[in-house]
């Protein structure tokens, strides 16, 4: 019998790794009630999108108010805090408004913005901290990425977008599993929860900013001082999580709750350029 290389090993590994993510956790009914009924745009064990979109009404918008945070509704996972779901949400409104700032006025007041986007969490999978840390521990020592396909957390949001007069533009459900590759071990219950609203957030800001218009022909970029501006407004709202620790996140198992103070404080807005853009 011919002896498995270990290129082919790996490959094994990468692939069986690869494939291990957690099961998207079920769609709970959100909070607000929806006037249209959602189409499913992708469906699959890890991930979920239903979605309402209107196309041509959301090209035309040009500014919005900072994302409303609805509390989270029956989680049902008594390993996360009303506290740490609040968190997971902030971070989720908080990298939208920033990403949406190069393309969007972000204005103070709802009434003058073209849309107001409501964001909720409907659903939450603790992260096991005893794999998170036992893999944590391993990728030390491991060469590339390692993550025991155990204990993989997940996310469910819900977001609704209006216009001015009330219309419905989008509405959408959104749940993914985390996966062992993509998704770095850090021992917090919301560990997985939090690095999914990143993801979260990047997906709809895409969708956004992209919808209703031409890949030959985008959405305009706004000029650096409007985004500037709209970031300030976003820190404001929302906070900004430390960049130092961000960084050392990507090294150290660090959860969300040591890097990430939540909501700004009125002594704290401190604007750069560095938010992350599509």
């Amino acid at each position: 019998m011919n002896a498995i290389s270990p290129c082919r090993l790996l490959l094994s590994l990468l692939t069986l790794l690869l494939s291990a993510c957690a099961s998207a956790p079920k769609l709970e009914q959100s909070g607000f009630t929806s006037p249209v009924a959602l189409a499913p745009v992708r469906e699959d064990s890890h991930a979920r999108i239903d979605r309402y979109l209107e196309p041509s009404m959301l090209a035309a918008a040009r500014s919005i108010a900072p994302p409303q945070v609805l509390p989270g509704i029956d989680l049902a996972d008594p390993a996360i805090s009303v506290e740490q779901s609040a968190l997971v949400a902030n971070r989720a409104a908080r990298d939208l408004c920033r990403r949406l700032s190069s393309h969007f006025l972000i204005v103070r007041d709802e009434p003058a913005a073209d849309l107001r986007i409501e964001l909720q969490p409907i659903g939450m999978r603790a992260t096991g901290r005893g794999a998170a840390g036992f893999s944590a521990l391993a990728d030390i020592v491991v060469p590339g990425p390692f993550r025991l396909p155990a204990g993989l957390g997940g996310l469910a949001m819900a977001a609704r977008i209006t216009a001015a007069d009330g219309q419905p533009v989008m509405v959408e459900t959104w749940s993914r599993g985390a996966n062992a590759v993509t998704d770095n071990p850090q021992i917090s219950s919301i560990g997985d929860a939090y690095q999914l609203a990143g993801t979260y957030a990047r997906e709809l800001a895409r969708v956004l900013t992209t919808a209703g218009f031409d890949t030959n022909a985008p959405r305009p970029r706004l000029a650096q001082d409007q985004i500037k501006a709209g970031r300030a407004l976003c820190q404001e709202r929302f906070g900004a999580a430390s960049m130092a620790g961000r960084g050392a996140a990507w090294l150290l198992p660090l959860a969300p709750e040591a890097i990430d103070d939540g909501a700004a404080k009125a002594d704290d807005v401190s604007i750069g350029d560095d938010a992350e853009d599509e």
